[in-house]
């Protein structure tokens, strides 16, 4: 035990004594043993070797948080730190499988210290990458070793300027020519030209460009390419096209999004990325696929990666703005009893309630961000090695219908964790050098792409309505990652279950609040199966009924199947912790998570009969308060066990020290605004003059 203590010791360092020490020698737990429970030691290490190299690279040294970079300067600054990134080892992909759970710890570090070169970095190389491996064949390897040995840089155009979530809308071509043995692209107006690709704006040379594939005038949908569209030595773009620019965004303006138009654009018949159709030197159309939805769904495949990773993101920069957050409201004091000293803002209830239910979503999401990267990546290795090809299917699709709904999910509820630590950092939360409002811009645009939230989400709500005929049916339902296999009980758990609870401590079980969510899962799917079979019923096409399911049903149901998933994964964490101090303050947060969120769902639980008169609607609201008072002294270690460091945070009312105001001040005086007279002053002194001479 002391040999462990002593490692733990050596490995995470206390926290320099401060105004947060206040609440710190509160905490019911120690913070250390919290991080080596969920992150392990061999974890830390490594996360401690990367903040040291990071430390080390001038390009990753970051910049003043006083200061706005120029457009260009953001731009230069993050393709060259693309560079670093993929030369770093520590980040290589090979250093990151000896361990499964190093991708999730490294796009976590790497999204809150430089978000636009990460997102750079994962498009520009990581997604090229791995289309080319996963869709391409042996005669394409040299894209991937040329990527490799930065010879080329690659990007991914997918999305239309009149098209996205709608693949099957896109309108590019690719049209086979026989004499060449080539394909012609065309852009057939502004509409179809390809938008938004990362990297594709000033720095690609290569492309994976999705267009129909025409063969003797007749469409076999949508096949991937390799483009290359500018010379990789004068980065000038090829004849026949227009490459572009998207412009200045809200945020991530680091990262070059960019357009391409193709106008009768040769490329070699060999650049067809040909595992899943091709076409022979003769002019014939192959594919192993009889029916091309299946084609076309597997051609898609690669976009499960970016949900994946998107959900890890949203939780990186929520627990960097919560960081900031709690920490200020553990320091800033105001008011108090009268003749009393001020309080911190913490012990506020309003503020309790505004801030520790995000905290506890952040550690939902934590728990299972690690867990669900680290089955993505022994999916991705399974896929390629041809391991437990029996159970890859079943996988595969469990992972598509839960990473699209945990992207939208991990979205939303991190940009109002964002939003609520900008608003209760008050005036000073606004200033550029408190480091919200950049979280804020670029956490943004995680709710659009990859899959717009709302249209992405129905992905799931349709997987699970296919389970509902063998839950009528009571047959056992299973699944790989266990998402589903409550569901086998589904009629017993609507005939039989109803709220019970008679107290906070009942209302905060577990497996209480599981049952819940179960109930919520079940009857939501009864009911949006049963809608949208009544509006076909009554005439409509299931492409409008489908549409009309929507609110208050299908997206719904997909809300809750993912909440009781996080609950459900939480859980099982938490039964792997042997220290009680640990257990119970994980239990809070789950507890806490669990309830605040069943607020929303309260007139459902009216409307199907499980709850009746006033006792559920006053256990949820009295549980939350209760569950936000508890933790309220635990919340500055608990933020602690998940904060990035001060260098990553690059914050003045975040810092570890709990120094805001000294940080604030030098901040504040070093501004080269601050006590300097504009070099325009004169507009405002002869302004004075000429009021005053108009007026004579």
């Amino acid at each position: 035990m002391i040999k462990h203590v002593h490692k733990m010791a050596n490995v995470l360092q206390d926290f320099k004594p401060g105004p947060l020490d206040f609440y710190r020698t509160k905490a019911s737990f120690d913070w250390k043993q919290l991080k080596v429970f969920l992150e392990t030691e061999d974890i830390i290490c490594y996360q401690n070797e990367v903040f040291k190299e990071l430390q080390t690279q001038s390009e990753y040294q970051a910049q003043d948080s006083l200061f706005s970079s120029s457009f260009d300067q953001q731009r230069r600054i993050a393709c060259r730190q693309t560079f670093i990134y993929k030369s770093i080892e520590l980040l290589s992909l090979g250093n990151l499988l000896q361990n499964l759970k190093k991708p999730a710890v490294a796009t976590r570090i790497m999204i809150q210290y430089a978000p636009s070169s990460t997102i750079k970095f994962s498009v520009t190389d990581s997604l090229f990458i791995s289309v080319v491996r996963s869709m391409g064949t042996e005669r394409h390897h040299h894209f991937i070793e040329d990527s490799d040995n930065g010879k080329i840089i690659g990007c991914y155009c997918l999305t239309e300027i009149g098209h996205g979530s709608n693949a099957r809308g896109m309108r590019t071509t690719a049209t086979y020519n026989l004499d060449s043995h080539s394909f012609i692209l065309n852009t057939k107006d502004f509409e179809a030209a390809k938008c938004w690709a990362g990297g594709l704006g000033q720095m690609a040379t290569h492309a994976i460009v999705y267009a129909n594939l025409i063969l003797d005038g007749t469409n076999h949908g949508l096949h991937s390419f390799v483009v290359p569209v500018r010379d990789p030595k004068t980065l000038l773009p090829y004849p026949g096209l227009i490459v572009g620019d998207m412009g200045e965004k809200i945020g991530l303006n680091g990262v070059d999004n960019g357009f391409v138009i193709f106008n009768n654009y040769k490329i070699p018949q060999e650049n067809l990325l040909n595992k899943l159709g091709d076409v022979t030197k003769d002019g014939k159309y192959v594919t192993l696929f009889k029916d091309p939805n299946k084609r076309h769904g597997a051609s898609l495949g690669a976009l499960s990666a970016g949900r994946v990773n998107i959900t890890a993101i949203c939780e990186a920069l929520g627990v960097k703005a919560l960081t900031i957050a709690i920490r200020y409201s553990a320091v800033r004091k105001q008011f108090g009893p009268e003749h009393e000293s001020e309080v911190p803002i913490l012990e506020y209830q309003t503020h309790q309630y505004r801030l520790l239910p995000y905290l506890a979503a952040a550690y939902a999401l934590r728990i299972l961000t690690t867990m669900f990267v680290e089955v993505f990546y022994q999916f991705s290795i399974d896929s390629l090695l041809g391991n437990n090809v029996d159970k890859l299917p079943d996988l595969g699709v469990e992972i598509h219908a839960l990473s699209s709904a945990t992207k939208p999910i991990a979205g939303w509820i991190m940009k109002d964790a964002i939003q609520e630590s900008r608003e209760t950092c008050g005036g000073h939360g606004y200033l550029k050098a408190a480091g919200i409002g950049d979280i804020r811009n670029d956490h943004d645009a995680n709710l659009t792409y990859e899959g717009e939230n709302h249209v992405l989400i129905q992905q799931t709500s349709n997987w699970l309505l296919k389970f509902w005929p063998a839950v009528r049916a009571k047959e056992k339902i299973s699944s790989p990652l266990q998402s589903v296999d409550f569901l086998s009980s589904g009629l017993d758990i609507l005939n039989t279950a109803k709220f019970e609870a008679t107290n906070i401590d009942e209302m905060c079980n577990p497996k209480y609040i599981l049952s819940v969510y179960q109930w919520l899962v079940c009857y939501l799917l009864k009911r949006t199966w049963e809608k949208l079979n009544t509006d076909i019923d009554n005439g409509k096409n299931l492409f409008w009924a489908k549409n009309d399911s929507q609110v208050f049903y299908a997206k719904d149901l997909s809300i809750c199947f993912v909440q009781h998933y996080l609950l459900q994964v939480m859980y099982n964490k938490i039964l792997e912790a042997r220290d009680d101090n640990i257990k119970n303050v994980l239990s809070k947060l789950f507890a806490l998570y669990g309830v605040w969120s069943l607020q929303k769902h309260l007139p459902t639980l009216y409307q199907g009969g499980y709850a009746k008169g006033e006792m559920a609607t006053t256990l949820v609201q009295n549980s939350i308060l209760k569950l936000c008072g508890d933790l309220k002294n635990d919340a500055v270690s608990l933020i602690d066990v998940i904060a990035p460091p001060d260098f990553i945070l690059n914050s003045v009312l975040g810092s570890s020290d709990g120094e805001v105001y000294k940080h604030l001040q030098s901040a504040i005086f070093r501004s080269p605004y601050a006590m300097s007279r504009p070099v325009w002053w004169q507009d405002i002194t002869n302004w004075k003059e000429n009021v005053l001479k108009n007026k004579l």
